[in-house]
């Protein structure tokens, strides 16, 4: 197997996992390569992905804020990347004439739902889901919930008009996929009450490192959350953020965000080295990660 260079792209990107998690998953493979980090602001991203090709770069990871902007400079897009409307993983193709195409992969969709523990996807066609925020990750978990056949979904945002577009399309992927998901959009000031969803998603960045005091929603909200309900928070760092230690008092059922980064993760690397992860590696990978973060 060749030596690959690799590497994520974001802004900011200081506390990114994904350089540890790959070397980990190359190191237990038994595969030579290297995985970098590129902050890069978004003016920069176009010219920077052309000079990529250049130097040999055979794949990224895609993170805030670039998943959705970063798709007018691919050459393909899979189909779930589509769906989705949002990029989170790059596959620099050499093509026959020499030159490389620049694949665009939505792993985020897979990693969200294989992180979701079987007795929550099972209840998915009976559940209304509430997501906080609306850019690339929202995406990704909203066509995921869709695929499965959520009940309902209602997004609560701070600017709706900037938010209509995932409603928009969220409904050409009901179409595509023959779901009967209904959709909703809401702005986070008028959420006063939360008796009717099943669960809950933060994908906003809000009580991500190093604003770790910031919850994106008063946590007297979760009071009316039924007793049953889940909540669930893609930040990983920290593990335990203001979200998830209100859903605690409350005794609610949590999720943070490490099992997406490490499921997200380990579907780029298939793509990008073309073999699979083994099962019994994710648990040691899990256990490795969490020795570097907050609790």
């Amino acid at each position: 197997m060749d030596f690959l260079k690799l590497g994520i792209i974001g802004y900011p990107l200081t506390h990114s996992l994904s350089p540890l998690l790959h070397a980990e998953l190359m190191r237990g493979l038994g595969l030579e390569g290297e995985y970098a980090k590129y902050e890069l602001p978004p003016e920069q991203v176009r010219t920077r992905l052309h000079g990529m090709k250049q130097q040999g770069v055979r794949g990224l990871n895609v993170t805030i804020p670039h998943k959705v902007a970063v798709m007018q400079a691919m050459d393909w897009l899979s189909p779930e990347a589509e769906l989705a409307g949002a990029v989170n993983t790059i596959v620099f193709e050499p093509d026959p004439a020499g030159g490389v195409r620049l694949h665009g992969h939505n792993t985020d969709i897979g990693g969200f739902m294989r992180s979701l523990p079987s007795p929550v996807r099972e209840a998915l066609p009976h559940s209304h889901v509430l997501i906080l925020g609306a850019g690339g990750s929202a995406r990704a978990v909203m066509t995921g919930l869709i695929e499965a056949h959520t009940q309902a979904i209602t997004f609560a945002v701070r600017n709706p008009a900037k938010a209509l577009s995932i409603t928009s399309d969220g409904q050409l992927i009901k179409r595509t996929l023959n779901s009967p998901t209904q959709l909703n959009l809401v702005t986070l000031d008028n959420l006063s009450a939360l008796s009717g969803f099943a669960g809950l998603v933060n994908t906003t960045p809000v009580g991500m490192y190093p604003q770790i005091e910031a919850c994106p929603i008063p946590s007297e909200l979760l009071d009316s959350l039924p007793e049953n309900a889940w909540v669930y928070d893609l930040i990983y760092r920290p593990l335990e953020t203001r979200l998830l230690q209100a859903a605690s008092q409350r005794n609610l059922f949590r999720v943070n965000g490490l099992d997406m980064l490490i499921y997200q993760g380990i579907c780029s690397f298939e793509l990008w080295w073309g073999q699979s992860v083994p099962t019994p590696l994710v648990s040691p990978l899990r256990e490795r990660l969490q020795k570097e973060l907050p609790p």
